[in-house]
């Protein structure tokens, strides 16, 4: 499929995270349907059990990453609207050096789109798993 169908294009999804995400998060990869970012963990993002990151940023980094890949999933005349519904578990304490958040889109229809989450951290320890559902639309134009 040419890069013209798509909604955006995958370097165009790059561009715009080069500034960084919240957080100090980072776009480390990205393909159709799938987008990973990694977050330096620092007192910037403390707060939660043992010092570790506060689960009001797990589940953001959660949203962001799920956000990037159901955007790298969208084509030309559909319309982001925005995130329906969040569930995250928290499974033990954030900590280490970074984390990594791992989403990928696992079903994408006419009006929802539906994402899993998985955040690890530096040491490979799945520290929060996610489910996000993304509300779609038709371009208006």
């Amino acid at each position: 499929m040419s890069d013209g169908e798509w909604l955006v294009s995958l370097d165009d999804i790059r561009t715009r995270h080069e500034l960084g995400a919240p957080f100090g998060a980072r776009l480390v990869d990205v393909d159709r349907g799938r987008a990973v970012f990694e977050l330096p963990l620092g007192p910037g993002v403390a707060g939660g059990v043992a010092g570790g990151a506060h689960g009001g940023v797990l589940a953001t980094l959660a949203d962001i990453a799920v956000v990037t890949a159901v955007l790298s999933s969208c084509r030309t005349g559909e319309q982001m609207r925005g995130t329906a519904e969040l569930n995250i578990s928290y499974l033990r304490p954030a900590i280490g050096k970074v984390l990594r958040a791992t989403a990928n889109v696992i079903k994408k229809g006419r009006t929802l789109a539906v994402g899993d989450v998985d955040i690890h951290n530096d040491e490979g320890a799945l520290v929060a798993k996610s489910r996000v559902t993304y509300a779609l639309g038709k371009d208006d134009a």
